[in-house]
């Protein structure tokens, strides 16, 4: 795993291609980051994302199905902003109701005594009126 300084430093000029909604600048950046070996959770994650977004069906595709595989990966992921950047991933697929506690659920089921992760899950799920995740919370 990257230097969590350096993945910050890589992803920075990613989310401001992502916030100008300029997608094709975002998938060369994530292209380049990624010949380069970046391989954190929220590398990972935003690339998804900008590959769901992105015009091209081919890249929208190929963006669908990282994001499920990285639904289903493991170990699950654990940082809670790449868990916010998946549920963005899933909210433009329309899976967001049916993956996005699944994720917060193996996370916490990973690092069981990590109360931040148990804090950001119910907030979610109470900011997605999701009361069936909130009870598991």
């Amino acid at each position: 795993m990257s230097d969590p300084s350096v993945t910050e430093r890589r992803i920075r000029p990613i989310q401001d291609a992502v916030a100008t909604a300029n997608w094709k600048q975002a998938l060369q950046l994530c292209d380049k980051w990624a010949k380069k070996g970046e391989k954190s959770d929220r590398f990972l994650t935003l690339k998804a994302f900008v590959q769901v977004n992105h015009p091209e069906k081919a890249q929208h595709d190929r963006g669908h199905a990282e994001v499920l595989d990285l639904c289903k990966r493991n170990p699950p992921i654990t940082d809670p902003d790449a868990i916010y950047q998946m549920q963005d991933a899933l909210k433009s697929l329309s899976l967001r109701e049916v993956e996005g506690p699944k994720l917060w659920e193996r996370a916490v089921t990973v690092k069981q005594n990590d109360k931040d992760l148990y804090i950001r899950w119910l907030n979610q799920a109470i900011a997605d009126n999701s009361w069936l995740s909130a009870q598991k919370v």
